[in-house]
């Protein structure tokens, strides 16, 4: 007898989730912990304090030529940390 009403660990995880509307939490956090893959360890090492509020990313610079780089490749940054999902609008670096 096969049950009608099955789900994957990953689909239930994600349902679960979604009930608690952790969704975009979660997808903040990811977004977060890829800066250092997306922007390179050089870059990543200049920077600090990374969070997200109200959909836009603050980052703390350490140098200001490093800032300076970084807002040449602003949106070039936010379409490559969204990675296809609305997470975050702007960057501010600081």
């Amino acid at each position: 007898m096969k049950k009608q009403n099955t789900s994957t660990l990953g689909e239930a995880i994600s349902l679960w989730a979604e009930s608690l509307k952790l969704t975009q939490q979660i997808n903040e956090k990811r977004l977060i912990a890829s800066w250092g893959t997306v922007v390179g360890d050089y870059m990543a090492s200049k920077t600090r304090d990374i969070y997200i509020k109200n959909h836009i990313l603050f980052v703390f610079v350490d140098s200001s030529i490093v800032r300076n780089e970084l807002m040449l490749a602003k949106q070039m940054l936010i379409s490559r940390l969204n990675n296809g999902n609305n997470i975050i609008d702007d960057i501010i670096f600081r």
